[in-house]
């Protein structure tokens, strides 16, 4: 499953690749739309520290009512050569829209692999829902999801089935002409365990530097009732990127 994960990055940048080769061909140019972002760090010295991510989310257009969507993420951190962190996550998604501009419906499936947060071999989801954009303008977007989302955990034990229901909100914020913040939250409460509901929330921040090329930085909790020690609850990530949107 990580080279699904390093496709679906590579299918990102190569979608990149074929909107500037359509430059010549507008009429197909508009099926596409997505960013790809990616980020390194790396420190030597008295101390040697590597990360590395990269992230992808990309929509095609079926239809004026149906949407494909593709993603993925990738982070890999090291220091003094041991490994810190090494997670990916890679899924697709179908999106029906019932009312222009307002009210649709969707299917979902990924599958996520992190085990210094609880996912020790891989975590495969699906979803279904339905998607409702409270208010759209230029300088303001609020949606929200309503739906179920069945689990599927693999782990040194085997294998276990999770059912949750599922509440997201984004919100994206025009602050400038060339600054863009956006703010989500997803709450997954366990169907039938108290006290192991998942919490997940990002907020970021955008720079445009040219027409295609931006710079984000963003900070991402994730926060899981059900772990136990030795791992925490809680984790986060800060990530600065450099991004590209097409």
């Amino acid at each position: 499953m990580k080279l699904l994960a390093l496709l679906v990055l590579s299918m990102g940048i190569t979608v990149a690749q074929a909107q500037v080769a359509q430059v010549d061909a507008p009429e197909k140019a508009h099926k596409w739309k997505g960013e790809t972002e990616a980020s390194s760090v790396v420190v030597s010295g008295n101390t040697s520290t590597e990360t590395y991510g990269a992230k992808t989310a990309n929509v095609y257009t079926l239809s004026e009512t149906d949407l494909a969507r593709i993603f993925g993420k990738y982070m890999r951190s090291t220091s003094g050569g041991t490994e810190q962190n090494n997670s990916w996550e890679a899924g697709l998604r179908y999106e029906k829209i019932f009312t222009k501009d307002l009210f649709s419906g969707f299917v979902q499936h990924k599958a996520e692999h992190d085990p210094y947060n609880g996912i020790f071999i891989q975590r495969d989801s699906s979803d279904v829902g339905v998607k409702y954009i409270f208010t759209k303008s230029e300088n303001f977007d609020w949606f929200g999801e309503l739906g179920y989302r069945y689990t599927k955990l693999y782990d040194a034990t085997g294998e276990s089935y999770i059912n949750y229901a599922r509440i997201y909100t984004q919100s994206d914020f025009k602050v400038t002409a060339t600054t863009q913040a956006k703010l989500w939250f997803e709450y997954l409460p366990n169907l039938k365990t108290s006290n192991a509901d998942l919490y997940n929330a990002e907020a970021s921040i955008s720079v445009m530097i040219s027409e295609m090329f931006s710079l984000k930085t963003a900070y991402l909790v994730n926060y899981n009732e059900s772990t136990l020690s030795p791992l925490k609850k809680m984790s986060s990530t800060w990530t600065t990127a450099l991004v590209a949107k097409y």
